[in-house]
């Protein structure tokens, strides 16, 4: 099946002038993202994405394969090659729980493309992911507002914005709640199978302004792109792999310019969606607060470079001590430590 790859090997001799910028445009953009840039590219550097190839050095992580293959692509693609790049920022807080990632795209057709980074394989990132359960905003949603205003103020051009998994909810946020004079440079926003807002907390006089410009991509069998409330257009799209790796954006199918889109969600997926939202919804913020501190503290404690063999050391009797948990604290951990491990495997 066709996915990014494919799309960049056949149509990549077209020019944003001859087909213009799409959906799938929007996917590579936000996969490049990934890309591990810092050190690499500074904040208010200008390079073309062929150039910037010339000058990368790829380490030999086995994770990077379709990486390598995506730069190398658009390196050599007259549909991107030309494209600058600029105002890369990639910023990790342990002390503020943040880890923010975002790149600004100059497109050859008068518009910019605004890619918000999903989360990476540290500690801190999953943290921030999870303070989303209860917190109103994290440090990354408020930078994201920052970083889109910043944009916004300094460019006459009207501009895309997108993102993958965590990407995608700040690209949401990021354009739902930036200064209300500056949406209308805002053309559309792209989020690519990234949780929804969590409507409860959030409340904005902005949002009809760019509510209906929005996009929501949810692969058939995806269940981060159904976290919390979405009042989106909602497209749900194939992939070519199974259950949480459809997350996975370059197993996507492509058709032609578009996605290959299905029917309806999976209805097994959906209802567990459900099931995880009323929980979620259910568990006192003070709790989920106790819960996710807990965690990772506790995944601090092993000096661990990820989550592997979690459950065989769950057990910390002075953490436990420290947060306070009960019985009730100790049976939710549980039942999350094992999905946290589960999509860690998944992804990393």
């Amino acid at each position: 099946m066709d996915n990014i790859i494919s799309y960049l090997k056949w149509r990549g001799d077209l020019l944003f002038d001859e087909s213009p910028f799409n959906e799938v445009d929007n996917l590579i953009l936000c996969a490049f993202t990934y890309i591990k840039l810092k050190g690499v590219l500074k904040e208010n550097e200008k390079i073309s994405l062929k150039d910037l190839y010339s000058e990368y050095t790829f380490n030999n992580d086995i994770f990077l394969k379709n990486q390598k293959d995506l730069f190398r692509l658009l390196s050599k693609s007259k549909r991107f090659q030309n494209i600058i790049i600029t105002k890369f920022i990639n910023e990790i807080s342990e002390k503020e729980e943040k880890q923010f990632c975002a790149l600004t795209f100059i497109l050859p057709n008068n518009q910019l493309f605004i890619g918000f980074g999903g989360t990476d394989d540290t500690l801190v990132g999953w943290k921030e992911d999870f303070n989303m359960s209860y917190q109103k905003s994290t440090p990354s949603h408020i930078r994201a507002v920052e970083y889109l205003e910043e944009i916004l103020n300094h460019t006459n051009k009207n501009v895309i914005i997108g993102g993958h998994s965590k990407g995608g909810n700040l690209a949401m946020y990021a354009s739902l709640f930036c200064n209300v004079k500056l949406q209308n440079k805002i053309l559309k926003v792209y989020n690519n199978d990234g949780p929804g807002l969590n409507i409860k907390k959030l409340s904005s006089k902005n949002t009809f302004n760019v509510q209906d410009k929005i996009i929501t991509f949810i692969p058939k069998s995806s269940i981060i792109g159904n976290f919390f409330s979405n009042d989106s257009k909602i497209i749900v799209v194939k992939s070519s792999s199974f259950g949480l790796m459809q997350h996975d954006l370059y197993s996507w199918v492509v058709d032609k310019d578009k996605f290959l889109y299905a029917q309806k969600m999976d209805s097994k997926t959906k209802e567990i969606a459900n099931y995880l939202n009323k929980t979620i919804d259910n568990i006192p913020d003070s709790q989920k607060e106790k819960i996710i501190k807990f965690i990772y503290d506790f995944i601090n404690s092993l000096n661990i470079p990820n989550l592997e063999n979690i459950s065989k050391n769950l057990v910390n009797k002075s953490l436990i001590n420290k947060y306070n948990l009960d019985i009730n604290d100790l049976k939710l951990l549980k039942d999350i430590i094992p999905l946290i491990i589960k999509i860690w495997k998944n992804f990393y």
